[in-house]
């Protein structure tokens, strides 16, 4: 297994030669991860034309490479397997629910690996429109059981107006696109942790349907919101970013932390990156630059295993906002556990998908860390 990275940008162009990076047909995946507010469509045709590989990304609200955030408006991974094969899978949602595509492409995976183990699935997705609690339900049904999936929702910075995912030269906003590895000598490695703490009471969901939140304690959700934002309210949905709820079912050990992305006045209602149930518990959450860079440790502690031939950073745009200036500090954190000399590639993103406590979900406001490694046996 090698893993090659690459930058291009307008006005340099390609950080190398992507003729000479080694790769295999069927057994090279390529990852992409692009700044919305820059034309990167010709570089990613170009990547795909010389690079025989599954070409596969997303928008994003920062590029993360190694230890830097935003190195140039496309970064790039391109990994080539020695045993394995890649396989991948895209579809618009075209009107349907996200958890009728995310099934949809679980079976095109399962169907195109044709009974080999799949050592991971890895899955981008449209930030705006697609529930992403959902579309990992849909996914999980029709892939093999124990099938580790993790990835994340694309993002536009703090605009929140367009996002898109790519996949082998094709370019959407509502897509869902991912690849599997198959193979018994690929491992994959996962960590997810916050670093945001809870304030004020602890309030119960009475009216919800899937992602869209509509009262908490029986009072209109946006307005109960409004009062703890005070002036930061006229800035939502982006505001929101910085005070995300942590809902948790009556039962549960430990809550899940979801991130606001839209508001609707008329109905007085909040729209989530996942599903925020009636009758579960919700409580405002806040953090610390500490805080957060406490858990990009934590996760990536959480995964380290044997170094790893590639490592997928996810973190959320909410982080970035606290830690403006000082985002890559929680991304050399990860590297100070995984080693400098990791190969890392990642970005910003609108939710995060990984397992946690041996549960595949959706997260918000989390850093997740993905490891990838191909041990070939001894002949």
């Amino acid at each position: 297994m090698h893993t090659s990275l690459a930058t291009w940008s307008p006005h340099e162009g390609w950080s190398k030669d992507l003729r000479t990076v080694p790769a295999r047909p069927g057994s090279t995946v390529a990852l992409a991860f692009s700044d919305p507010t820059v034309d990167t469509s010709e570089a990613l045709q170009q990547l795909r034309a010389q690079v025989p590989a599954t070409v596969i990304g997303c928008s994003t609200a920062g590029q993360i490479l190694g230890p830097r955030v935003d190195p140039a408006p496309l970064v790039v991974a391109i990994t080539a397997f020695d045993t394995a094969r890649v396989v991948g899978a895209c579809t618009p949602a075209d009107g349907r629910t996200a958890e009728d595509v995310g099934a949809v492409v679980g079976r095109e995976l399962t169907s195109a690996a044709h009974g080999e183990h799949i050592a991971g699935v890895m899955v981008f997705a449209g930030g705006l429109t697609i529930n992403g609690s959902a579309l990992v339900n849909g996914l999980l049904r029709h892939l093999p059981p124990g099938t580790p999936v993790s990835g994340g929702l694309a993002a536009d910075g703090p605009r929140f107006e367009r996002t898109w995912v790519h996949f082998d030269g094709h370019t959407g906003e509502d897509c869902v696109a991912a690849f599997a590895v198959l193979g018994q000598a690929v491992s994959f490695g996962h960590g997810s942790q916050g670093g945001w703490d809870g304030f004020g009471p602890r309030r119960t969901i009475t009216a919800s349907e899937g992602n869209v939140l509509y009262e908490l304690d029986g009072q209109p959700a946006l307005a109960l919101y409004k009062q703890y934002l005070g002036d930061r309210a006229d800035e939502l949905p982006s505001a929101a970013l910085l005070f995300p709820l942590t809902v948790w079912s009556e039962n549960a050990s430990s809550g899940l932390v979801r991130t606001v992305l839209s508001v609707d006045e008329q109905t007085q209602s909040m729209t989530f990156a996942g599903d925020v149930p009636q009758g579960w518990s919700a409580r405002l959450m806040w953090t610390s630059l500490e805080r957060l860079t406490e858990g990009a440790t934590e996760a990536a502690q959480a995964c380290h295993d044997d170094p790893a031939q590639l490592a997928v950073a996810v973190s959320c745009v909410g982080r970035r906002l606290v830690m403006g200036a000082r985002a890559e500090e929680e991304v050399e954190a990860v590297l100070d556990v995984l080693g400098r000399s990791a190969p890392m590639i990642g970005f910003y993103s609108y939710g995060e998908i990984a397992p946690k406590d041996g549960l595949c979900s959706l997260h918000n406001q989390t850093m997740t860390i993905t490891t990838i490694s191909e041990q070939i046996p001894a002949p």
